[in-house]
């Protein structure tokens, strides 16, 4: 391990391989990853990987687009290959007429932005996703740009990318503490020893929290636990993620191999434990949740059910830029889209440790936001 470094990155899931990645491409010549596991370990390994460009407020909706145009190049620009990437779409079901207007006006203020969303009616919804019962379903929003990415191949492009501009990546090596001296960064401590530096960027996800409590900075990010499923495999129909953001809290996609991919936001969850055991009464939740909107569902075989990791903060945003405690911390949390802005995030966090103008405003995305009171909630997201 080297023992000083221009820049250390905490975090090899995929918001740090992205930091590493981009910090690289920038120029610095010494970057060193930490990661106290495998690459990806922690919620970017265990995610669902699902990406979209479905929101409601301009910072999201230039993050989303940000990170689609990369996810699109980052296979062949690294190197690395196929990321198996699917565009499928997202479909946004509205149950109410209030819940209809709010598409519309999402949708408008997509479109405006160059994203191609639709507006679909009831019959339009069935047409595009065959296996959803519309029954109660109003209208839908509908997005032909989005789908879903391998988790794993996108966090080991990014690593690749990394390494092969003079990266060094540190598996299975634990940040304990730091060396702080007048208010600045000057070490981080590992279980394998020191490593001496002047900026360090926290991209430990749902660890976030913990590693910036060792640094003397409050970070609101609470690690919360949540569950997916992927049922036997079923003929392949390429219909797009049924994603019922305001009624049942779930997403239902089919993957390539056949299998349903399916999970639910339970907004009861315990934050702030870090859990990676399944839950016998997450199952049977689910199936009553997704029995509803896809009946033919019912007697289909559950194979794989799995726990991950979201590090959540009051307003879902992510967390990037300095902090006003310690110079030279950096964060680069996803905040539950880790893996969905991850090329963004590595590209705004990159350019706040370097010190060049960000390719993106910083406002809604900086921790200074919670202090000061400058919440900006999307109602498109969980």
């Amino acid at each position: 391990m080297r023992k000083t470094a221009d820049v250390v990155v905490i975090g090899g899931g995929n918001a740090g391989t992205s930091v590493a990645y981009h910090l690289a491409k920038l120029g610095v010549k010494n970057v060193v990853v930490v990661e106290q596991q495998y690459t990806p370990f922690g919620g970017s390994g265990r995610c669902a990987a699902q990406f979209r460009q479905q929101f409601a407020t301009e910072s999201n909706l230039r993050l989303a687009l940000l990170s689609t145009a990369e996810f699109d190049v980052l296979g062949e620009e690294t190197g690395f290959g196929d990321l198996e990437i699917d565009k499928h779409g997202y479909l946004l079901p509205a149950y109410t007429p209030e819940q209809v207007e709010s598409l519309k006006y999402n949708v408008a203020m997509q479109r405006a932005m160059g994203i191609d969303s639709y507006v679909l009616d009831q019959k339009q919804c069935k047409e595009t996703a065959p296996y959803l019962e519309v029954g109660e379903v109003l209208a839908g929003s509908y997005c032909t740009g989005e789908g879903v990415i391998n988790p794993m191949k996108l966090a080991l492009a990014y690593k690749k990318g990394a390494e092969d501009r003079g990266v060094e990546f540190n598996n299975y090596t634990s940040v304990t503490g730091f060396r702080i001296e007048s208010g600045k960064i000057k070490g981080v401590v590992t279980d394998k020893g020191e490593i001496a530096t002047d900026c360090v960027v926290n991209a430990a996800g749902e660890w976030g929290k913990f590693i910036g409590r060792m640094a003397g900075v409050s970070i609101p990010v609470e690690p919360e636990k949540h569950q997916i499923v992927v049922t036997e495999p079923l003929e392949y129909i390429r219909a797009p993620m049924i994603y019922s953001l305001y009624k049942y809290g779930t997403y239902i996609t089919q993957v390539k191999h056949g299998g349903f991919l399916m999970g639910w936001s339970d907004p009861d969850v315990e934050a702030g434990i870090i859990d990676f055991q399944p839950e016998w009464k997450f199952l049977e939740e689910l199936s009553k949740r997704i029995i509803a909107q896809v009946p033919a569902l019912a007697n289909v075989r559950i194979v794989r059910h799995w726990a991950g990791q979201y590090g959540n903060c009051p307003d879902h945003g992510v967390v990037v830029g300095a902090v006003p405690e310690v110079e030279g911390f950096i964060c680069a949390l996803g905040c539950t889209k880790g893996t969905m802005f991850a090329p963004a995030i590595g590209i705004l966090a990159a350019e706040c440790a370097v010190g060049v103008e960000t390719t993106l405003p910083m406002e809604t995305h900086s921790i200074d936001r919670f202090a000061k009171g400058n919440l900006i909630i999307d109602p498109a997201l969980l």
